[in-house]
């Protein structure tokens, strides 16, 4: 779901003085530390790998690798504190697969899954999918959710509360894109409804909510003016309603070339976020010493090589500072 890429100098300098000014005007929360790559080497890897999403405990993440034909969803667990080499998920492979999401037990993984429909004309399906765990490194065969959850055929990145309710992306035909909510009541899914501060042309996708449902974290390439590119919004809570989407500042956040920022996941603890990103790190500048030319060329080949990778950021001064002005 990324956003236009703006290659050349001239226009990334533009864009990046009209984010600047944008984020200026904005009520912005606090500014976070400058996000850091997720597992170089493993996860982030040379392919297009986005940001994972984590069991309860901690111990087993998925994420999507994918390249010019499609994606698959790769499994990895942590082992005597590393992470092991990714393998495609047993569930997965069949169709191009991505967003996987936990449930907040751990019970279960929602999923999205692209089918061709054999239908006159034929055309591609896009849904919401779910596969149980069963036992401790197994899982059951994927099912489709029900149409109160899958309301059109292009039906995106899921994320659930602890009540079973979930969130996810409709592109509803000749509207656009909206963050939509169905609430899980009486054994099933309710009719989904659209959020009330997403609204077609805001162009919002990709929506993470905390597992208590106190705030969501979503993507978002129009709420900027002057950039098409997305970028990471926070809404709180107020009430039985939701306040005003801000706009997640980071380190390095205007730098000229700023990056497409996308597909949040929370991590298990609620506090540390990933998301999937074309944003590289600094290069040392030239000339190279034969040990730096070494080392850049280490890290194009593992992963820094414009491809989509995996990155984290600690969203703990921004839940604070709501905290306290709450």
């Amino acid at each position: 779901m990324s956003g236009s890429r703006c290659r050349t100098l001239c226009l990334a300098l533009v864009a990046a003085l009209g984010l600047n000014t944008a984020i200026a005007a904005t009520a912005a929360p606090p500014a976070l530390a400058a996000p850091q790559i997720f597992a170089p080497g493993i996860v982030s890897g040379p392919a297009n790998d986005e940001a994972p999403t984590f069991s309860p405990d901690g111990n087993t993440l998925l994420f999507t690798r994918s390249g010019a034909g499609g994606g698959s969803i790769m499994e990895s667990h942590r082992v005597d504190g590393h992470w092991s080499a990714p393998v495609m998920a047993s569930f997965s492979g069949a169709w191009p697969d991505l967003a996987p999401e936990f449930s907040p037990d751990g019970k279960y993984v929602v999923y999205v899954s692209i089918h061709r429909i054999d239908t006159t004309p034929a055309h591609n399906q896009v849904g919401l999918w779910r596969v149980d765990r069963e036992g401790s490194d197994g899982w059951s065969k994927p099912r489709r959710l029900p149409d109160a959850v899958n309301i059109s055929d292009a039906v995106w990145k899921a994320s659930m509360t602890r009540d079973g309710s979930i969130y996810f992306l409709s592109i509803d035909p000749g509207k656009g894109k909206r963050l939509y909510v169905s609430h899980y009541a009486h054994g099933a899914y309710q009719p989904a409804q659209p959020l009330p501060f997403s609204h077609y042309g805001d162009n919002d996708v990709d929506p993470e909510i905390a597992p208590d449902g106190s705030y969501m974290v979503f993507a978002s390439d129009h709420r900027l003016p002057g950039d098409s590119k997305d970028h990471l919004f926070i809404v709180f809570r107020q009430g039985d309603g939701w306040g005003t989407p801000q706009a997640i500042r980071y380190a390095g956040d205007d730098a000229p070339g700023f990056s497409t920022d996308y597909l949040p996941h929370l991590g298990p603890d609620q506090h540390a976020l990933y998301f999937t990103s074309d944003r590289s790190m600094p290069v040392a500048h030239y000339p190279h010493t034969p040990a730096q030319a070494a080392e850049y060329l280490q890290r194009i080949e593992q992963w820094d090589n414009g491809n989509l990778n995996a990155w984290s950021v600690s969203l703990t001064p921004l839940l604070e500072a709501h905290s306290h002005a709450g």
